[in-house]
């Protein structure tokens, strides 16, 4: 795999660890939901920031490799 795709992908996959531990807070209800909604929109903003990164890699004109 070409190490300029591996950084956003390995970030994207990460993130569901973030949307997990949101969804996982806001059903037991551990910290109350704002707590809950915070870890959630993190993970959220962090899965678009890696697919701009990885579309921005993948559509930059010249060379991937």
């Amino acid at each position: 795999m070409n190490t300029k795709l591996r950084q956003p992908l390995i970030l994207f996959i990460a993130s569901f660890a973030l949307i997990g531990l949101g969804m996982l807070l806001k059903v037991m209800h551990w910290f109350g939901t704002a707590a809950a909604g915070a870890v959630f929109g993190a993970g959220i903003l962090v899965q678009l920031f890696s697919i701009l990164w990885l579309i921005y890699v993948i559509l930059r004109p010249g060379k991937i490799s």
